[in-house]
C-alpha cells in the first residue's frame, strides 16, 4: 500500500515562483502578536482563504515583504502574515 503524506509549510517558507494551494490560515506559536486577531480576518477578507491557490511572485531585500499573487490580484504580504498561511505546495 502506497501512501502519501502531505507535507504543509507556510507561505513565508515558499520559494520565488513557486505555486501553492492554501489550507488554512491560523494562529500558531509563531505567529507575531499583531496577527492575533484582526490580522487573520483581513486576510481571509483579502481572498487568502482554504482552497486558493497563490503564488509566489517576488520578495524584497531580506525577503520582506513577499508579493503574493492569487487570481488577478498581487499583495504584498509581511513575513509575519505570510507564516499564518497553512500551504501546500502543487
Amino acid at each position: 500500500m502506497n501512501l502519501q503524506m502531505s507535507t504543509y509549510i507556510t507561505l513565508n517558507q515558499l520559494d520565488i515562483g513557486e505555486s501553492a494551494v492554501i489550507d488554512a490560515v491560523e494562529i500558531t506559536p509563531e505567529t507575531d502578536e499583531r496577527m492575533q486577531l484582526a490580522g487573520v480576518q483581513r486576510l481571509e477578507e483579502l481572498g487568502f482563504v482554504p482552497g486558493a491557490r497563490l503564488k509566489l511572485m517576488r520578495k524584497g531585500l531580506g525577503g520582506d515583504p513577499l508579493a503574493i499573487r492569487i487570481g488577478t490580484s498581487l499583495f504584498a504580504l509581511r513575513k509575519v502574515e505570510a507564516s499564518a498561511i497553512r500551504i501546500q505546495r502543487d
